[in-house]
C-alpha cells in the first residue's frame, strides 16, 4: 500500500509543487522553486489522487540527529497538505500512516514534525517535546557590553557561513540533545531558502570560538542562532550585536534553551521572554531506539505495557534492563493483557526518553498508570536535560 502513495515522476513533482503553493498560499518565485525542488529531491514524497488530481501530499525527509552522542536516523515530516475540497476526508492521515510504515521497513527509529495541530498528530503517536524561547528587547534597553580581549576577530558572511561553522555547531552540547546533524545538502537547502547573515568570531590562533546567525529585517535585528565556547567569544559577539543599536528598533533571539537569563540583565524588566511549544517527536521503532539509548544508570528489569495505536510493532509488554551499560529490550507479548510495572502510551514514553517530562511527573498528572517506584527507577536511568532543536522542516 505504501508504494501506491509514493510520487516519483516529473509530473508528480510539479503537481506536488502546485498543491504546496495553493495549500500554504505561497507564490511561485525563482528562489522558492529552487529551495523547494532541492528539498523535494532528497525526500520520500507521498501523494493521494482523486480523479487523476493530486489532492493530498507530504514529504518525509531522511535526516539524522545527535542524541547525547548517539546518531539516530530520523525522518522529518513536512508539507502535510490537502486541497480544500478534499480536506477532512482522511487523505493526510493515510499518507502519514504510509510514511511511518515505510520508516519501520527502512529501520528509521525516530520522526520529527512541526504541527499545525498538536491534537491531530497525537493521533498518530507524535508528542510535543521541543520548546523555543523568544527574547525581545528594545534597542534603547540593550546592555552595554565592553569586551576585555580584542586579539581575535569577527568576520561577516552570507549564508555560506553556515558551512564554515558546521563543525562548531555539531560540537555544542545543546545541539547534542536531539538536534539535527546538518548534512551538506541540508546546509545547501538552508542557504537557498534564507537570506541570513553569519558572524564568526575567531581567536588570535584563527580558531572558531563562536558565531551568530541573524537576519536584518526593516526594524528588527533577529538572531536565529548564537553559540559560543569562551567568555571572550560571547563578549565580542554580544558587543557586535549592540553596535547595531542605532540601526534597528528591536532585537530578538529565538533559541531552544528554555532558560531566560533574566539575571544577566541589569534591568530584567527590559526584556520580554516568551516560551512556546515548537516541534513534536515520535519513536517509530521502540526496540531500535532503546537498544542504542544513552542510559545514564543501570536498570534492573522493568515491565512496560506500551500502547501504540498506529504502529503495532511497538505495542505490547516489553521487558527492559540495563546491566553494565548493556541494554536488553524484548517484547514478551504483543497484547496488553499481562502484568506490568507501568502502563503508558508511546507518546508518554517518548516524552520521558527525550527528557521532556519525567515518568514520575506523568504519573502524578495521571498520564500513566502503574507503580510509582518503577517510574522512579526508570527515570533515574534516563537523560535528564530538556531536548533541544534549532532546525525546522
Amino acid at each position: 500500500m505504501t508504494e501506491n502513495f509514493r510520487l516519483t515522476t516529473d509530473t508528480d513533482r510539479e503537481a506536488f509543487y502546485r498543491l504546496y503553493q495553493y495549500a500554504f498560499n505561497n507564490h511561485d518565485t525563482p528562489t522558492r522553486r529552487t529551495f523547494f525542488m532541492d528539498r523535494y529531491q532528497h525526500g520520500w514524497i507521498y501523494g493521494l489522487h482523486d480523479h487523476d488530481q493530486l489532492v493530498s501530499g507530504l514529504y518525509s525527509l531522511p535526516l539524522a540527529v545527535n542524541f547525547y552522542g548517539v546518531t539516530y536516523p530520523m525522518n522529518g515530516i513536512g508539507d502535510v497538505m490537502s486541497a480544500p475540497e478534499y480536506s477532512g476526508r482522511g487523505g493526510a492521515g493515510k499518507l502519514i500512516t504510509a510514511a511511518l510504515n515505510e520508516m519501520v521497513a527502512n529501520k528509521i527509529p525516530l520522526s520529527y514534525l512541526a504541527p499545525f495541530s498538536f491534537s491531530y498528530y497525537r493521533k498518530f503517536g507524535y508528542e510535543q517535546v521541543f520548546n523555543h524561547t523568544l527574547q525581545t528587547i528594545a534597542a534603547d534597553k540593550l546592555p552595554r557590553i565592553q569586551p576585555h580581549d580584542f586579539s581575535g576577530s569577527i568576520t561577516r558572511y552570507g549564508n555560506e557561513g553556515l558551512a564554515l561553522v558546521n563543525d562548531f555547531y555539531a560540537a555544542q552540547p545543546a545541539n547534542q540533545r536531539g538536534g539535527l546533524i546538518r548534512s551538506s545538502w541540508w546546509l545547501n537547502y538552508l542557504t537557498e531558502k534564507h537570506a541570513w547573515s553569519v558572524a564568526i568570531y575567531r581567536n588570535a590562533a584563527d580558531q572558531i570560538e563562536g558565531y551568530l546567525v541573524y537576519e536584518r529585517q526593516p526594524e528588527a535585528f533577529v538572531i536565529k542562532e548564537w553559540a559560543t565556547s569562551t567568555p571572550t567569544a560571547y563578549e565580542r559577539l554580544a558587543n557586535f550585536v549592540t553596535k547595531h543599536g542605532t540601526t534597528f528598533s528591536t532585537f530578538s533571539y529565538e533559541g531552544p534553551d528554555e532558560q531566560a537569563g533574566f539575571d544577566l540583565f541589569a534591568d530584567p524588566y527590559s526584556i520580554n521572554v516568551t516560551t512556546t511549544p515548537y516541534m513534536m517527536a515520535r519513536i517509530v521503532l521502540l526496540h531500535d531506539f532503546l537498544a542504542e539509548y544513552p542510559f545514564t544508570h543501570d536498570l534492573t528489569t522493568i515491565r512496560l505495557a506500551i500502547t501504540d495505536e498506529t504502529l503495532a510493532i511497538n505495542q505490547g509488554i516489553w521487558e527492559l534492563s540495563v546491566n553494565a551499560g548493556r541494554v536488553t529490550m524484548n517484547r514478551v507479548k504483543a497484547t496488553l493483557d499481562s502484568p506490568s510495572d507501568l502502563q503508558l502510551t508511546i507518546q508518554q514514553l517518548t516524552k520521558a526518553l527525550f527528557g521532556a517530562r519525567s515518568l514520575t511527573s506523568a504519573w502524578q498528572h495521571g498520564l500513566i498508570q502503574g507503580d510509582l517506584t518503577a517510574a522512579h527507577r526508570l527515570d533515574a536511568s534516563l537523560v535528564h536535560q530538556k531536548p533541544a532543536l534549532i532546525d525546522y522542516f
